[in-house]
């Protein structure tokens, strides 16, 4: 017999939901968490900041495509984490309300609030990223394609600036614009979708642009992954009652299965 064929299958563990108390969907609570959301993308500025010039690979496509892949994934990863933790802490205090609700016992509108709903984890995301998305918006709708700018000029050019014949246009070159709304817009925005920018290669006019505009659902996509992973959290809640329940059983097994019989050793005759 081959060896696969002696190994036990293992039983898959099955989620076992119990009944919860709903919470409201909207509350004050609401409004704390996505304000609290809201300095996810500042750390995402903050990694794109340091992470995102280093991950450009000009040189190499698949490294670069990889890389800032990962920084992707990694960030609607961590909001994803928050919401499956905010969900399961909120679906395990509405079981505990709904024994109390069964044994008698009072229930504060504190306590409600706490309550897992399955429509908050939608609400608190979308109320966090509407500042996100009114500024996304703007930028779509006000980006063009990048061209070349003047940059600044050598020190030893300054010494020709006091004659007459180069004064002019020298001069041109020294001007410099004050920083509009639009501009300090674009840094910010370009700093939250640095990693996309750099899938397809900030030398690519035309492929940035369209990144620009593309910034509203790209911007989108680590508040779905809250969102996916509050309503998770009531599964992983279920998976542990499953773990629980599975433990039992095992246990329950063991001390209902009977010890094994002695064997009667005959008395040696005198």
């Amino acid at each position: 017999m081959a060896a696969t064929g002696t190994k036990k299958k293992k039983k898959k563990i099955k989620p076992i939901a119990k009944p919860y108390l709903k919470g409201p969907v909207f509350c004050g609570l609401t409004v704390q968490r996505a304000l609290k959301l809201l300095c996810y993308p500042l750390i995402f500025m903050l990694i794109h900041l340091f992470i995102g010039p280093v991950f450009s690979f000009e040189g190499s496509l698949i490294l670069r495509v990889v890389m800032n892949t990962l920084i992707i994934v990694f960030c609607i990863g961590l909001m994803y984490a928050s919401g499956q933790n905010t969900g399961y802490a909120d679906i395990t205090i509405a079981e505990i309300m709904y024994t109390h609700t069964q044994e008698g016992k009072p229930v504060t509108d504190a306590e409600r609030e706490r309550c897992f709903h399955p429509l908050r984890g939608a609400l608190t995301a979308a109320l966090s990223y509407l500042p996100i998305l009114i500024l996304a918006v703007m930028y779509a709708l006000t980006a063009v394609r990048q061209t070349l700018t003047l940059t600044a000029l050598p020190g030893w050019v300054s010494g020709y600036s006091y004659q007459k014949e180069f004064a002019a246009p020298l001069q041109y070159y020294m001007t410099s614009d004050p920083l509009t709304v639009q501009q300090a817009l674009r840094i910010v925005m370009r700093l939250l979708i640095y990693p996309y920018v750099n899938l397809v290669g900030a030398r690519s006019t035309d492929a940035v642009l369209l990144i620009d505009r593309l910034a509203p659902l790209t911007l989108s996509l680590p508040y779905i992954g809250y969102a996916v992973g509050y309503l998770r959290g009531r599964y992983s809640r279920a998976m542990v009652h499953g773990s629980v329940a599975a433990a039992r059983r095992k246990r329950g097994k063991k001390v209902r299965k009977p010890a094994p019989r002695k064997r009667k050793v005959p008395e040696e005759l005198v």
